[in-house]
């Protein structure tokens, strides 16, 4: 396995009551002893130590008693992954829902990193929070027997982190198919807010927190990641998300009590969902904007944009590395300090002369704003005057800059611009560090 650098490493279970246990880890200075309680159980607290690649072990013995050994432990960064569908995909085929994902083949033959290890929490939906998991899973070596099975977003994530880091990684994942944010929030989260409180009792509310992030508390980690939306992207009002994702942000960082963790999660992708080809609509659009919103307020927290990467037909598209390689630059520069990109152009004003309206972005996120391959843009830009009518706008690159040309019939002036606010919309803008446009609007109107 991998234990957390850098931060006292908590190490807990069980023996007989009122008895003397004596925690020996092989980088530690000194044997650490605990006493259990009445019920028997114990823990202890192992000192911090730096990233260490070098196998490492911890032996755990109480008189008269078999000792237990850990064995082939790295020291290093444990991240928490979790969400649902899209975060449990695999790297390699699951037949029927999972194709595998891109060039799947060759990224397991080539998935040689000893120094990543993977735990994959078994689902488990339970009524109160557990100590400990019903049926726990083992940790496992990154290789290409392993590979095929572990999550694709949360490998590439670990991936990129421990090649651009050098330190080993540690995932643990814990998603489930087709579930909602409100089972993955914990009660006393929910119950925090007006807003949130509601949902108690809705679609089997923090049964997975009980039974699958529960047991981890007690664990030293460096933070989360999270790809789950699907399940919540028709919910009334669909705004409740935000308050909905801040809640469960929140509440596991009380329960981890480590602080502001870091929370980087996943933008859901393009998808036809259900409308039978029509791309006028704009509810998925919607959502993605209450996702964005959770950002606002939230710190250490950030968010993936995945409009570039989408399948129309396939809620579970192949391009997972370029998630997980999203979700790695915003920790490597947010968490880690490191000077590399990690957003995309953001949307930050627009004004206008005429029927023309010039898009200026937030600074130094379009920088070399360009399509992919140079291709012509694809037209997702839309305005509308004071009929508050969307009419699609003819768009250009100018330096850092986007200039749209409103058409003929558009009463003048433009009061309001969208980009790629519907439902699926596959898009080619990026700046120089091949990441998305976001999507935005700037009016709040119902249509």
């Amino acid at each position: 396995m991998v234990i957390q650098r850098d931060k006292p490493a908590k190490i807990w279970g069980y023996a007989k009551a009122q008895s003397t246990i004596t925690v020996t880890a092989s980088w530690a200075g000194a044997p650490i002893t605990a006493t259990t309680s009445a019920n028997g159980e114990w823990e202890a607290i192992i000192p911090a130590a730096p990233a260490n690649a070098t196998a490492q072990n911890i032996s755990i013995s109480t008189p008269g008693e078999t000792t237990v050994k850990l064995d082939n432990i790295l020291i290093g960064d444990v991240w928490i992954c979790s969400g649902q569908s899209n975060m449990a995909m695999p790297v390699g085929k699951l037949p029927p829902s999972f194709g595998g994902v891109e060039n799947y083949e060759a990224e397991i033959a080539a998935a040689n990193y000893p120094q990543i290890r993977a735990f994959t929490v078994k689902e488990d939906y339970q009524d109160k929070p557990l100590a400990q998991f019903t049926n726990p899973s083992a940790w496992v070596t990154c290789s290409p027997s392993t590979a095929g099975g572990l999550s694709a977003t949360a490998y590439f994530f670990a991936r990129k982190l421990h090649t651009d880091l050098n330190v080993p990684i540690g995932i643990i994942v814990s998603a489930v198919n087709g579930s909602w944010c409100e089972t993955w929030t914990n009660k006393a989260a929910l119950q925090a807010s007006p807003a949130t409180s509601g949902y108690v009792g809705q679609h089997q509310s923090s049964a997975l927190f009980n039974g699958m992030i529960a047991p981890l508390t007690k664990m030293t980690i460096k933070g989360f990641t999270w790809y789950q939306g699907e399940n919540n992207q028709k919910m009334v009002p669909v705004t409740d998300y935000t308050s909905l994702n801040i809640a469960l942000i929140n509440g596991w960082r009380t329960e981890f009590a480590q602080g502001e963790l870091p929370f980087y999660y996943v933008q859901i992708t393009p998808f036809d969902d259900g409308g039978a080809g029509n791309s006028t609509q704009n509810y998925l659009a919607k959502f993605r904007e209450t996702q964005a919103n959770v950002r606002k307020g939230t710190p250490s927290a950030g968010m993936v944009v995945t409009l570039d990467i989408g399948e129309a037909d396939n809620h579970h598209p192949k391009y997972k590395k370029q998630v997980g390689e999203r979700l790695a630059l915003l920790a490597l520069n947010k968490t880690y300090a490191e000077n590399v990109p990690d957003t995309g152009p953001q949307y930050a004003s627009f004004s206008q002369s005429g029927n023309k309206v010039t898009i200026d972005f937030v600074s130094g996120t379009a920088n070399g704003l360009n399509t992919i391959a140079g291709a012509p843009i694809k037209q997702y830009f839309f305005v509308a005057g004071a009929d508050q009518v969307f009419r699609q706008a003819t768009a250009n690159i100018s330096g850092d800059k986007i200039l749209l040309v409103a058409p003929a019939d558009t009463p003048l002036p433009v009061v309001a611009v969208r980009y790629a606010f519907t439902n699926f919309p596959i898009t080619n803008l990026q700046n120089n560090a091949g990441l998305p446009m976001e999507p935005f609007r700037t009016d709040n109107w119902n249509n």
